[in-house]
């Protein structure tokens, strides 16, 4: 028998459990429409030969998922271009990818305020500043971003996550319910909505919501991943085995399968 102790310590679990998972998303599984250099946006200043040069190896090394050298390239462009929020932006975003938050927020703050104006440079500010663990100074920020993209599912889903990292589920549910208002079906909010809903102790709920995501977008494996994690948490292993086995070898099969029985039926 359970009992009061025994649900709270389900609860801390998921929590806990369900954390890691939305994390895990986060960094490997971010589809947003910032997430690769556009070509679109006005350069105020003409690259010359040289910039153009590097902003091309940049924009290449990122789509090849290199981002430690996209990084150090865009870095080398920007002490070119001090005045283009473009490129400062892929900066910070390629820092991020390379585990960098809390460097380029820093650099951000002491040697570019002035173009923090710029929303694109705000919106990946704000969320570098989540990635290095300031949760109150992103929340902050990606309130300011809203108010100058107020029609941008991703700000409203990158402001659920840190209210997710807050612990404040509520709001959190608000938010993306405000993403997928202006971005229906979409998997990767749907994923960190069913997140957020275990967290907040909707464990049911996040799990109808996870495997409508995983049946909208079978391409990302992350999603899948947690919602076999969710199902063991549920007590559910047989469908947990089913789901993962859908994208590991049998080594990490039984690695995983092996950390899901530690929780197993603790969401219950």
């Amino acid at each position: 028998m359970q009992g009061d102790n025994g649900l709270r310590f389900g609860t801390s679990v998921l929590r806990l459990m369900a954390a890691g998972a939305l994390i895990l998303t986060l960094t490997a599984c971010e589809t947003t429409q910032t997430s690769k250099v556009s070509t679109t946006q006005a350069q105020t200043n003409p690259m010359d030969g040289v910039q153009r040069a590097l902003y091309e190896a940049a924009r290449e090394a990122e789509n090849n998922n290199n981002y430690e050298q996209a990084a150090a390239v865009y870095g080398r462009l920007f002490e070119r271009r001090h005045d283009d929020p473009v490129v400062l932006a892929s900066f910070i975003r390629n820092m991020r990818y390379s585990d960098r938050a809390a460097e380029i927020a820093n650099f951000v703050e002491g040697k570019t305020q002035h173009l923090l104006g710029d929303q694109h440079v705000k919106f990946e500010f704000a969320k570098a500043l989540l990635a290095a663990g300031r949760k109150q100074a992103s929340l902050k920020a990606l309130t300011e971003a809203t108010a100058q993209m107020p029609d941008n599912w991703q700000v409203y889903s990158a402001t659920g996550i840190t209210l997710d990292a807050m612990a404040r589920y509520d709001e959190a549910l608000d938010a993306y319910a405000q993403a997928l208002q202006l971005s229906p079906d979409n998997a990767v909010v749907m994923n960190n909505l069913a997140m957020s809903q275990a967290m907040s102790g909707q464990l049911a709920q996040g799990i109808r919501t996870l495997e409508r995501a995983a049946a909208i977008d079978r391409k990302h494996p992350h999603i899948r991943q947690n919602l076999a994690l969710l199902y063991a948490i549920d007590g559910r292993m047989e469908q947990a085995r089913a789901l993962a086995a859908m994208d590991l070898d049998l080594g990490d099969l039984e690695t995983n399968l092996s950390f899901y029985r530690r929780f197993e039926g603790n969401g219950r």
